[in-house]
């Protein structure tokens, strides 16, 4: 598995009810290899996203918001809809937006 970025920063997460929490995230983007012939450079396949989001102003964010579908606007502009997979914040990609 190849590792295509890591994204850390400050970003806006708007709930299901519309409201936005200011949230922190430690995201990677990875894509997996799919060998090819000897001597050929691995295909490239599948993308994943993994990684934490969490808030540091509201201590009880990822249990309040626990699999509840949720939007991510990260610093940068790019967005994707996720799930808290567990109390620890880590999540599971609904939909990258882009």
């Amino acid at each position: 598995m190849k590792e295509l970025e890591h994204l850390q920063g400050n970003g806006i997460v708007t709930a299901q009810d519309g409201a936005e929490i200011q949230a922190l995230y430690d995201i990677y983007i990875t894509q997996d290899e799919i060998p090819g012939e000897p001597g050929a450079p691995p295909a490239p396949g599948a993308k994943h996203i993994s990684g934490q989001v969490w808030s540091a102003r509201d201590p009880s964010f990822v249990i309040t918001h626990f699999r509840e579908n949720m939007t991510l606007e990260m610093e940068d502009g790019r967005q994707f809809r996720f799930f808290h997979r567990d109390p620890k914040g880590n999540i599971g990609l609904n939909k990258w937006i882009g």
